[in-house]
């Protein structure tokens, strides 16, 4: 049997099992590690050398209302990549559970991620998937090819800009000069979209999230 290791930023042990019993109804053993900090890879290296067990993947996860966690993960994937520039150079796939709109900060468009609500079934493979596919001399086409990325049309970021900004149907209707209907449709499509279900989770984001480009994690 198949064996991988998982490192999540995951800590909650619901999680951690969720994750255990989607592999292991893949055929695979598995090892699931809660991990806060890239530092703790460090713990799980190969020999003394910089390389972790083979079939490791990292699993950053950005779970639906848990900000705490996703701010956790958003330090890890920045932590992880100034590592890669480094003298202590780490390689290993990495693919990122969930679409919490804090994630747009970061603007992840080419990094394969998972959407947050999936049988575990479905789960498992994908997790599998990535660790085949970053194996493989085409691994960037295969990762964009197995996970798709959402993003948000201009517009749609537009709305979320000036309903973060405090400003209200009406005004952001008269604004970009369409009805308020039209201004509630894109901004509901795109809060589905990033997994968001109520207004005041919006507004609990980051100044910004939606309004700026930022740079890009590889």
């Amino acid at each position: 049997m198949r064996s991988v290791h998982i490192f999540t930023t995951a800590q909650d042990n619901w999680l951690l099992e969720g994750v255990r019993c989607a592999l292991q109804m893949c055929g695979v053993q598995v090892q699931v590690i809660g991990v806060g900090s890239v530092g703790a890879l460090l713990n799980h290296v190969v020999g003394g050398s910089n390389t972790l067990p083979a079939g490791s993947l990292l699993l950053p996860v950005f779970p639906e209302n848990q900000m705490l966690t996703c701010f956790r993960s958003l330090t890890f994937l920045s932590e992880w990549r100034a590592l890669q520039h480094g003298l202590f150079r780490m390689r290993a796939p990495c693919l990122l559970w969930g679409q919490a709109p804090v994630i747009r900060r970061v603007e992840w468009r080419d990094g394969p991620y998972i959407p947050w609500r999936i049988t575990p079934r479905d789960l498992g493979q994908r997790i599998l998937w990535g660790i085949q596919a970053w194996s493989s001399p085409a691994r960037n086409r295969l990762l964009r090819e197995v996970f798709r990325s959402v993003r948000l049309s201009p517009r749609e970021s537009e709305v979320l800009c000036y309903t973060m900004e405090g400003h209200s149907l009406v005004w952001m209707a008269e604004k970009l000069g369409v009805t308020s209907k039209t201004v509630w449709t894109h901004r509901r499509r795109a809060m589905d979209l990033l997994g968001i279900r109520r207004l005041h989770e919006l507004m609990q984001l980051p100044g910004g999230s939606f309004c700026d480009e930022k740079e890009v994690f590889m």
